[in-house]
């Protein structure tokens, strides 16, 4: 009986040391024809069985024991971990049962992060775990998040935002969404060395562009609604049509700046995509824009 466990690295490996546990094997097998050869066979202590870790191994490897996986017996377990196959070996497990598990994104990592906290005893307020999963919105590293929710667990309750923003080990990937947060903070400087270096790495200017022009209007939209009044906390984030972290957060940030600013700022980026858009160098538009709205800002 072989079952191969793929998917996120850290989803498969913990449910195939789960089913190893069901069936009674202990730690990995390495990936060499001797050793699975004699784990396979069992002796006088046990039945045979084995899990093996094929996550770095080469093709070198799988070619030397392929021919023991054709012939395993049904009675026999053998776990195979092998999170992203090579297409000789996805062909080879065709004809398995075949456990895949997908890395959650979006709402599902959200609930993935609070269901992981319950199961480890963590009351994790909603607005904690969709701020941990804002961190990793652009490629999910469950293992890496799984060390911080265990930091977490040494923690006092309650689990504030702000205690976890202190401790935990995650940082955002650098994007057009950090110069904006600069930008709101008055660091110029340190804005234009993001800006630049995200430049250098080839993102497009009108991506960045995009960012300022989505966080000034939603900041633009909290303002309006803050200066409305007669709504709780709650009913102005649901109104803002954003994510629920995005919309608190931009509720807190519209409160100390004035709508004079951000109808300011909204202009000011009005004229930095015009001449963006109309063929004039984008990255000095970019680096205008920059200058302009941090000089406006009244956060620094």
């Amino acid at each position: 009986m072989i079952k191969v466990f793929t998917g996120d690295p850290f989803l498969a490996r913990q449910a195939l040391l789960e089913e190893a546990r069901l069936q009674g094997l202990k730690g990995f097998t390495p990936p060499e024809p001797e050793a699975l050869a004699q784990a396979l066979q069992g002796g006088l202590f046990g039945r045979g069985g084995a899990a093996v870790d094929l996550s770095e191994a080469g093709e070198a490897a799988w070619k030397a024991i392929k021919p023991l996986l054709e012939r395993v017996p049904q009675e026999v377990p053998l776990l195979i971990l092998d999170p992203r196959p090579s297409p000789a070996r996805a062909a080879f497990y065709r004809g398995l049962e075949r456990l895949d598990f997908p890395t959650p994104k979006g709402k599902d990592l959200v609930r993935y992060i609070e269901n992981r906290a319950r199961a480890l005893g963590l009351k994790l307020p909603s607005g904690v775990a969709h701020f941990l999963a804002g961190l990793m919105a652009e490629g999910p590293d469950l293992m890496a998040l799984e060390q911080e929710l265990q930091k977490l667990r040494l923690l006092t309750p309650p689990l504030t935002l702000e205690k976890v923003e202190k401790v935990v080990a995650l940082r955002p990937p650098m994007s057009g969404f950090e110069v904006v947060r600069l930008v709101l903070e008055g660091k110029g400087e340190e804005a234009l060395r993001r800006l630049n270096a995200l430049l250098s790495e080839g993102e497009d200017p009108l991506r960045v562009l995009g960012a300022f022009s989505w966080q000034y209007a939603l900041l633009f939209r909290a303002r309006a609604l803050l200066e409305a009044g007669g709504l709780s906390l709650e009913e102005q984030a649901a109104r803002l049509e954003a994510h629920p972290f995005a919309a608190r957060r931009a509720l807190e940030v519209a409160r100390r700046l004035r709508m004079e600013e951000l109808e300011q700022a909204l202009d000011l980026l009005l004229e930095a995509e015009l001449r963006a858009k109309r063929g004039r160098d984008a990255r000095l538009a970019l680096e205008k824009l920059v200058v302009e709205l941090t000089g406006a800002s009244s956060l620094r």
